[in-house]
């Protein structure tokens, strides 16, 4: 699975659960749960990319605004987007998640790739296309 779509699939989980007030709401909240580690992974790397691309001063030391974040010269603000766009498209070990009760999960396409066990509506898909 690529980096670029964990960041999608959990706003498309975010977009849906509101106050999870109902059962499959309640599920695609535990399934979000479930991915948030692979998000945190995520995070994790895109701030180590920051740090490596930030700038410093001719001691090394890192230069940071009034605020306290990074500052970036022109050719460290382009490699960082050219390290993170290389993220994004790499690619990391994750094993759809076993769904044993998928009632009303069915018209959720975006988790296709994340699970298995769910048989998606395929006259909405088509209708998407």
């Amino acid at each position: 699975m690529k980096y670029e779509k964990i960041n999608e699939v959990i706003g498309q989980i975010n977009a849906v659960i509101g106050k999870q007030e109902t059962k499959v709401q309640k599920k695609l909240f535990k399934f979000g749960e479930k991915l948030k580690s692979y998000q945190e992974d995520y995070v994790t790397k895109v701030e180590e990319l920051r740090l490596d691309n930030a700038a410093t001063d001719e001691k090394g030391v890192l230069t940071v605004n009034e605020k306290g974040e990074y500052r970036f010269s022109k050719d460290g603000l382009k490699k960082l987007r050219d390290d993170i766009k290389k993220l994004n498209e790499s690619e990391f070990d994750f094993t759809p998640i076993e769904v044993l009760n998928p009632k009303g999960l069915e018209e959720f396409h975006f988790l296709k790739d994340w699970v298995t066990g769910v048989t998606f509506d395929e006259e909405e898909a088509d209708e998407e296309l």
